[in-house]
């Protein structure tokens, strides 16, 4: 059986200067045009409490600034190596939090989710003993300020690169090897221009195919027990983790295909009925809804996922589906 999730601490880096936003970016709007909607720092907020952290950091903040962030509600921690760059920010996150694993994000992700963070969770518990955190990566790129850590692991070789006068965050995180993560470019997005924040529709999806495209926005869920009443009735479902955790435990019948296999597969996935989506925890599959919504078909996510299913007491297989 999966191990129930354990309590970890999110972290927001809030340092740095904003030359280009003409603003303290923590504060900037998510909008379409300002000054309404919720502050870039409380978007990065909701998806770490959203995903169940236990605590949120904004690291970098002091004076007033740490004020109007701790009424946000993170805990303002001042920056340990001030004005050096986001490495010194990310070494401060590991030393503040007080729990194992650390998510950290940049402050300036208008896209990231409660899904977003549950991703790199989920990547994290499935990667091998002894690795120390996952990052994203997105168009190709790899994106070190959305990535998941254990402090005990990453932050001393981190802390060794930094004392010997490293400085590029980019460079100081490939030295620790973490698992990279494939996540979509939405999620990854980061802004640096009033523009950017508010003048820039998101792009519109063409449609036609399934693709790893996701835009936060919100998506049709259903919770477990719901499931339960639908399969009785033999609705589709649809479960999107790796063979290894599906034989682990999973729901009687439902249909496995990998997430990163859903765009190759999505003939396998009927186009004419309501289908369910399933995952570990319910990121996972809010990644294969949105694309596969996108894509013409109507797909519902299963909130909380096999780990709810099984919290729920409802009947659980093992091994892989007969036939």
């Amino acid at each position: 059986m999966p191990a129930e999730a354990r309590p970890f601490s999110g972290a927001v880096l809030v340092g740095g200067a904003s030359s280009r936003m003409g603003a303290d970016k923590p504060f900037l709007a998510v909008a379409t045009r300002p000054p309404s909607g919720r502050p870039l720092a409380a978007v990065t907020r909701d998806a770490l409490v959203g995903a169940g952290a236990a605590e949120v950091l904004a690291v970098g903040a002091t004076g007033e600034r740490a004020e109007r962030l701790g009424a946000l509600g993170l805990r303002p921690v001042a920056d340990a190596e001030p004005g050096e760059g986001p490495l010194g920010g990310l070494l401060s996150a590991l030393d503040h939090a007080a729990h194992d694993p650390v998510v950290v994000l940049a402050c300036d992700l208008p896209g990231v989710t409660a899904g977003t963070v549950r991703a790199l969770l989920d990547a994290l518990e499935r990667a091998a003993p002894g690795r120390p955190g996952v990052i994203a990566v997105a168009g190709g790129r790899a994106q070190p300020l959305l990535g998941a850590w254990h402090p005990v692991a990453a932050a001393p070789p981190l802390r060794a690169a930094f004392a010997g006068g490293e400085r590029s965050l980019v460079r100081a995180v490939a030295t620790v090897d973490p698992v990279r993560v494939a996540v979509p470019a939405a999620w990854a997005r980061n802004v640096n221009t009033p523009g950017e924040l508010w003048g820039r529709p998101p792009a519109e999806h063409d449609g036609g195919s399934v693709s790893d495209q996701h835009d936060g926005s919100t998506i049709p869920a259903i919770d477990v027990h719901d499931l339960a009443r639908l399969r009785e009735q033999g609705e589709f479902l649809l479960d999107v983790r790796q063979p290894d955790e599906y034989d682990e435990a999973h729901v009687p019948g439902a249909y496995l295909i990998p997430l990163d296999q859903l765009g190759e597969r999505a003939g396998e996935v009927p186009s004419d009925r309501p289908i369910y989506v399933i995952c570990r925890s319910g990121g996972r599959s809010g990644v294969a809804v949105d694309a596969l919504r996108r894509a013409g078909y109507d797909a519902t996510n299963v909130a909380g996922g096999t780990l709810a299913w099984i919290d729920a007491g409802l009947p659980v297989a093992t091994g892989p589906e007969p036939g």
